[in-house]
């Protein structure tokens, strides 16, 4: 797990399968979650006491000695890697997961592994990450493409692009859509506490993305800016991290936005927050709205599946190949078809919970736990199994 607040859902994603794969009880299945050693412990607490051991590594951790040894391999990936492979060869570790190209290219690990890919969102939105960001994420895709027993994508529509950009690829393909595992004190606390506890009227939508610039905040402000006109002045909660570190002034025009078009009142920004939190706001919300310009797999899309939640989602490909119950979507460059949405459903819809829509989702995901886990254990199996044929 690389544990860092500043990519939840990469940490949510760990989390999640982890819940996954315990749930299945195999007998011949032990899992060991590795951990950075300067990661903050609240990021792994809830999945733990669900593995056999949790690995704490100060060979991971970015310190500066290893930054300048994970350079050293992005330049030259023959050199022994002296991180992962020796946790791997101290533990016994059969299978490594997933490798992103963050500790370097090496892929001397003495066992199978796989690559995660969740999206290809740099060859589509080349503005949103700097040169050098580019290029090192280029080098980590084609690394993976030339050497990885497999990959993981989380969308079909991620894979089809891979093949698009990487068509001489030799590593195995699959396609793992990720799901939400929820916790019970989910839908056993209060969420109008929690609504209280941040000061929220009873009446607002929730947003609950990181604050990165592909994540489309300024559409919301756009279009409450075209409802304000017309005196409809509905409440959008935003959550997540602050701070994008390829656009460190971004958080400063979101603010300004805000400032001039006179939305203090209407726009609320409160942050990261627990995500037992974040879940009862979600609960009590009348809606969800997805703005993002590009997603792998969008977290915040199954988190609304979990709990049955209306969502307004723009129609980027991945979130119509989510297609989730309840579901309404807007033109993802237009602040005017995302009023006009928010105006149209705004009458509709009530405060949280719907504990009739949670019940119906719960079931299903419960379904869908379940698959999950399978899914992703029989792709291990094929890595190996086709690995020792070759």
């Amino acid at each position: 797990m690389s544990a860092d607040k500043t990519w939840m859902g990469g940490v949510i994603y760990i989390q999640n399968l982890v819940k996954a794969i315990a749930s299945l009880s195999l007998p011949d299945v032990e899992l060991y979650l590795i951990i950075p050693s300067n990661s903050e412990p609240e990021l792994y607490a809830d999945i733990q006491d669900l593995v056999n051991k949790v690995c704490v590594e100060n060979s991971l951790s970015l310190n500066f000695r290893n930054r300048l040894w994970w350079m050293i391999l992005r330049k030259f990936p023959f050199l022994p890697d002296q991180g992962l492979s020796q946790i791997v060869k101290r533990e016994n570790i059969d299978f490594l997961y997933p490798i992103l190209g963050t500790y370097g290219f090496s892929c001397n690990f003495a066992c199978k592994w796989a690559a995660w890919i969740p999206d290809l969102q740099h060859k589509y939105l080349p503005n949103f990450s700097s040169k050098k960001i580019i290029i090192a994420r280029e080098q980590v895709y084609k690394f993976m493409a030339k050497k990885a027993p497999g990959i993981i994508f989380s969308s079909a529509i991620a894979l089809e692009d891979f093949k698009k950009f990487y068509p001489d690829s030799v590593a195995q393909n699959f396609v793992l859509n990720f799901r939400t595992i929820p916790e019970m004190a989910w839908f056993t606390s209060d969420p109008v506490l929690v609504q209280q506890k941040y000061q929220l009227p009873d009446r607002f939508f929730l947003v609950s993305n990181q604050f990165w610039r592909h994540k489309n905040h300024q559409i919301i402000l756009e279009s409450l800016k075209i409802l304000k006109q017309e005196n409809i002045n509905p409440v959008i909660v935003c959550t997540g991290h602050l701070n994008d570190m390829r656009f460190p002034g971004y958080q400063k025009e979101i603010l300004d936005l805000i400032d001039k078009y006179e939305l203090s009142e209407y726009f609320k920004i409160i942050g990261l927050i627990p995500r037992l939190d974040q879940i009862q706001l979600m609960r009590r919300s009348l809606a969800v709205i997805q703005p993002s310009l590009f997603e792998g797999w969008s977290t915040v899309v199954e988190d609304a599946r979990l709990l049955g939640k209306p969502m307004i989602l723009s129609d980027i490909p991945v979130h119509l190949e989510q297609n989730p119950p309840h579901s309404h979507y807007f033109k993802h460059n237009s602040a005017q078809d995302l009023a006009d949405k928010i105006k149209f459903f705004l009458p509709q819809l009530i405060p949280g919970p719907n504990l009739s829509n949670e019940a119906i989702a719960k079931n299903l995901c419960q379904k869908q736990l379940e698959i999950y886990g399978q899914e992703f254990v029989q792709i291990v199996k094929k890595i190996q199994n086709n690995s020792q044929l070759e």
